[in-house]
């Protein structure tokens, strides 16, 4: 997902950090999260991004002035980061809670976005299925079928 192109450098740096922050908060960070990481940086036109710790009450206060579209644009991206490794842990939980009341989102609206991420994420899963599975044994064409004697 990438829903935050309208993003100026400072809030796409600011939600680097929180997204840097997010993954770390189960104590392991895979190969993939930080892929991923790369990409939304890249994405975001943010070369050289370093995640740096003391920078996150200022990435969350950053985040707080956005309109209520980017901040529910912002909650549901970050939500993706948590989902990344495959697994929510209680660490990634009580962060994602904390951004909530961070963002001064409604609970709902939080539980509501997640349920669309995780509907894109099926709908993902079904496009990867699809794309790697053996060719259709139907064969469409363009030709009329041989009338019947």
């Amino acid at each position: 997902m990438l829903f935050l192109h309208e993003f100026e450098r400072i809030e796409a740096e600011a939600f680097l950090t929180l997204a840097a922050d997010l993954i770390e908060e189960d104590g392991i960070v895979t190969a993939g999260e930080d892929e991923l990481l790369d990409e939304y940086a890249a994405a975001l036109g943010v070369i050289g991004f370093t995640f740096d710790a003391a920078a996150v009450a200022a990435a969350r206060d950053t985040m707080a002035q956005l309109n209520e579209v980017s901040k529910r644009k912002v909650y549901m991206e970050l939500y993706a980061f948590a989902l990344s490794d495959g697994i929510e842990t209680p660490e990634e939980r009580r962060a994602l809670n904390e951004l909530c009341d961070a963002l001064e989102l409604n609970a709902a609206i939080c539980k509501r976005l997640e349920a669309c991420a995780d509907d894109l994420f099926t709908v993902y899963d079904e496009i990867e299925d699809v794309l790697g599975a053996e060719p259709s044994p139907v064969v469409v064409t363009n030709e009329l079928p041989e009338a019947a004697e």
